[in-house]
């Protein structure tokens, strides 16, 4: 018998879950599956100044908004925006391992190391590592999101995509909603995070697949079992 699906989408930064697989998590919650977001940082540490608490307690607000959208079980974290790196990366991966134990999910969704975000880089790596198979997990498929003016600008290797998911009207209309949650996080046109380009990257990507809009995800593992046995 085939374990019903779970997911778990692993964020650096509050808003990343959507701008990566805000479509995706939508079909998810469609479909009926339990879903379950893990967000490392909603600290704005990176934008100094007086504000910076309450820029922090506004991201951590939409954050439980958007949660409540998707219907989703959220934990968020308080790491330094910007600055992963000053925790260590053993310290990142027992964070992801606790919410896979936890919340033993089948797939799970996070960054890719494409991307130019050295926050990204070691969300994707404690991600594959806290996921890598074990006997007993629980874990079907990792995959890797793309996340606008941070995927595309990757220094060392370009985001390659062989995964994709076809979104329904329904789904990009939540994933808007989601947005509009994250308003703050948004730019104007012709910024590459404006509204307009990240409604052009879904007709792009479905393109790519003779669909009208779709998320788009690289592979970092998917484990097939034989058909017809039990899993």
């Amino acid at each position: 018998m085939t374990n019903p699906v779970r997911v778990l989408a692993v964020a650096a930064h509050a808003d990343d879950e959507v701008l990566g697989a805000g479509g995706t998590l939508a079909e998810h919650a469609a479909a009926g599956h339990p879903v379950a977001v893990l967000i490392l940082s909603s600290s704005a540490t990176s934008r100094p100044g007086p504000d910076s608490e309450t820029v922090r307690d506004h991201r951590a607000a939409c954050a439980r908004k958007v949660a409540e959208l998707y219907g989703a079980e959220l934990t968020l974290g308080d790491l330094p925006d910007n600055a992963f790196d000053t925790v260590g990366r053993l310290h990142i991966t027992q964070t992801v391992e606790q919410a896979v134990r936890e919340w033993q999910p089948t797939i799970v969704y996070t960054h890719s190391t494409a991307d130019l975000s050295h926050d990204h880089q070691l969300v994707a790596a404690a991600t594959a590592a806290a996921t890598r198979p074990q006997p007993g997990t629980t874990v079907r498929t990792v995959l890797a999101w793309e996340v606008r003016s941070a995927t595309e600008w990757g220094p060392e290797r370009a985001f390659r995509p062989t995964w994709f998911q076809a979104l329904t009207p329904a789904a990009v209309a939540l994933r808007r909603q989601a947005l509009d949650l994250y308003s703050s996080e948004l730019r104007r046109r012709p910024h590459t995070r404006s509204v307009q380009a990240l409604d052009a990257q879904l007709l792009t990507r479905g393109a790519q697949i003779g669909v009208e809009a779709a998320e788009a995800f690289e592979v970092i593992r998917h484990v097939h079992h034989p058909l017809g046995a039990e899993q």
